[in-house]
């Protein structure tokens, strides 16, 4: 008896649809279509981005310490008392304003201007408290601190008495309250909150003006 042998019918190609020479096409026509909004939107990720903040410190990194020092910070050698601290602090301020630093970079940069006597006692305070908490303290803290150092307590008195007793000569209104913003700033806990400020300018000036009364006879 004799069998009959077929033929195996070829197994049929199965096309992988990522690999159809058309869908790959259709891809590329896509893509190319969606490319000029891939690269705006790129673009428009790094300008809000800029690594290393950018000129003047814009970016969320604060600025970098070049750009701080090119904003003419000033040096504070830890003389001057009073007066000379509160000048310091109000250009280290201006400074930092300008340059765009971080509330973390506040310290760290105004303590790279200090110099001699000043330096020295920055340095005793880093040995104490350890660089990362001395570097990481607030701005606000790291001037407390130095006006305990730098602004002896016979001097505050003085500047205290110096503003409670302050009066306006004949009517120099402008000289009178140029100085008592400069006293205010280099006394602050006597006129804050701001109640404290219009008390002490206030009444000052009323008993001037009583006072000329009573001398005029009006």
């Amino acid at each position: 008896m004799s069998r009959s042998f077929k033929t195996p019918k070829k197994a049929k190609k199965h096309t992988v649809v990522g690999e159809s020479p058309v869908f790959q096409q259709i891809i590329n026509q896509q893509l190319e279509a969606l490319m000029p909004e891939i690269v705006n939107h790129v673009s428009a990720q790094i300008g809000a981005h800029p690594e290393g903040a950018g000129s003047g410190g814009s970016g969320s990194n604060g600025c970098t310490y070049k750009e701080f020092v090119a904003c003419k910070h000033k040096e504070f050698d830890g003389k001057g008392g009073a007066i000379a601290l509160t000048r310091w602090v109000e250009k280290m301020e201006s400074v930092m304003d300008i340059s765009g630093c971080t509330e973390g970079q506040k310290v760290k940069y105004a303590a790279g201007s200090l110099v001699n006597k000043a330096l020295t006692w920055w340095n005793t305070q880093i040995q104490a408290r350890g660089r990362v908490a001395a570097m990481g303290m607030t701005w606000e803290d790291f001037k407390a601190l130095m006006v305990e150092e730098f602004c002896p307590s016979n001097d505050m008195q003085k500047l205290e008495e110096e503003l409670w007793n302050h009066t306006m000569v004949g009517a120099n209104h402008a000289g009178y309250t140029d100085k008592f913003h400069e006293l205010a700033r280099m006394v602050p806990h006597l006129v804050t909150p701001e109640s404290k400020r219009i008390d002490s300018r206030g009444i000052s000036w009323l008993l001037k003006v009583v006072k000329d009364k009573d001398l005029t006879g009006m």
